[in-house]
C-alpha cells in the first residue's frame, strides 16, 4: 500500500504543479515538468515492484527449505 501513496503523492505533485503554472505563459512548460515528474514517478515505481518481486522469490525460496 506504501508504493500506492507514494506514487499517487508524486503524481498529486506533479498535477498541482501543471495548475500551478496553467495560466502563466510557460504552459507547455509546466507540462514538460508535469510529465517529467510522471515519467520519474513510474520509473521509481517500476523500480520498487521489481525489488519486492525479486525478494518475495527470495524469501519463498528460503521458506520452502
Amino acid at each position: 500500500m506504501t508504493k500506492i501513496v507514494k506514487l499517487a503523492s508524486l503524481s498529486a505533485a506533479a498535477l498541482l504543479s501543471a495548475s500551478l503554472l496553467g495560466g502563466c505563459t510557460t504552459d507547455q512548460t509546466a507540462r514538460d515538468m508535469a510529465q517529467q515528474a510522471m515519467d520519474a514517478a513510474k520509473s521509481a515505481q517500476a523500480c520498487c515492484d521489481a525489488n519486492t518481486e525479486r525478494l518475495d522469490r527470495m524469501y519463498q525460496k528460503i521458506m520452502s527449505k
